[in-house]
């Protein structure tokens, strides 16, 4: 299921009487985080190992990949480990049958 969220307008900066930028209100940082979790979204994936035989599965951990920074945190056991999905994978690779699973659309790099 695809949400599409409503992208509010960035609010403009504001001046004060001396020509110095105003900063933010909370209302006006709130419509910037919107804007751009509206805008450049995360996807959520899980990481899992299967049995030698094939016969069960492993929940290894659960991560959260962004555009900016597409490495996120994998727990297992108790340890977090921050790199992008595939990275993570193919280190868990060396020693157990892991998979990637999307929950969400793979992501596409932001643009620079």
């Amino acid at each position: 299921m695809t949400r599409t969220a409503a992208v509010p307008p960035l609010p403009e900066p504001e001046l004060d009487e001396n020509g110095n930028l105003r900063p933010f209100t909370a209302d006006q940082c709130m419509a910037v985080c919107t804007n751009r979790a509206a805008t450049y979204p995360s996807a959520r994936f899980l990481v899992v190992a299967l049995a030698p035989d094939g016969s069960d599965i492993e929940d290894l951990g659960r991560g959260l990949a962004l555009p900016t920074t597409p490495s996120r945190t994998c727990q297992r056991s108790g340890s977090a480990a921050s790199s992008a999905p595939h990275t993570l994978l193919d280190m868990l690779r060396r020693t157990m049958d892991a998979r990637l699973i999307w929950v969400d659309a793979e992501l596409e790099p932001w643009p620079d």
